[in-house]
């Protein structure tokens, strides 16, 4: 009985995650957007005894401000808004379930919250050993200190975000490429999120 509230538990959690993740919201506006009190999102979230899951009146409202289907953690079918951008350093990477990646990736969640997947595609972090093809582990609940290679996103004048791979070096993003393109350090000001830190990596085997 234990295992069966723990699964669907870990399904509501992964979703509020995810809405938070996706509209890069707080939990306190979250709440206010569903209409919910902000102190029900909070136990929920913080529930050390890993039991507590949401009645359907808060799924309800949390589905309808947050703009996602009960329980999808996926990017398919989402508005582009909450899709992110194609542009940018990297993309969501998703493994179908017969590729040995999921498992793997999986395993390296832990059973964490707000872990995801991120296939780099530029060259901006080779000269640290990170080519295009790899695949980067971010902890979106990680706080980076100097040195963290984090994902981050750049918001241009109309809103639109750019996802970034970069190393984090207060007050700068720094890139560490060859590519005289990506060399131009970011200041890290009101146009700049930090999404998370890079965990570890997986690199799919690329012989012929």
């Amino acid at each position: 009985m234990f295992r069966v509230v723990e699964n669907v538990r870990k399904k509501h959690l992964d979703w509020v995650n995810f809405i938070l993740t996706q509209r890069r919201w707080s939990r306190r506006r979250l709440a206010m957007e569903a209409g919910v009190d902000p102190s029900t999102l909070t136990r929920f979230l913080s529930d050390v005894t890993n039991s507590r899951m949401l009645n359907s009146y808060s799924i309800e409202k949390i589905e309808q401000a947050g703009g996602i289907p009960a329980f999808q953690t996926d990017l398919a079918g989402l508005p582009e808004e909450l899709r992110g951008t194609e542009a940018g350093d990297a993309s969501p990477y998703q493994a179908e379930e017969a590729n040995p990646l999921a498992t793997a990736i999986s395993a390296l969640r832990s059973g964490k919250n707000g872990v995801d997947p991120w296939l780099l595609r530029s060259r901006c972090l080779e000269n640290v050993g990170y080519v295009p093809g790899d695949i980067l582990i971010v902890d979106l609940n990680a706080v980076p200190a100097n040195g963290d290679i984090v994902c981050a996103q750049l918001y241009d004048r109309n809103g639109k975000a750019e996802t970034i791979f970069r190393i984090f070096e207060h007050p700068f993003l720094i890139s560490a490429t060859m590519d005289p393109a990506q060399l131009m350090p970011v200041l890290v000001d009101k146009n700049v999120l930090i999404r998370g830190v890079v965990m570890s990596s997986i690199r799919e085997r690329r012989a012929a």
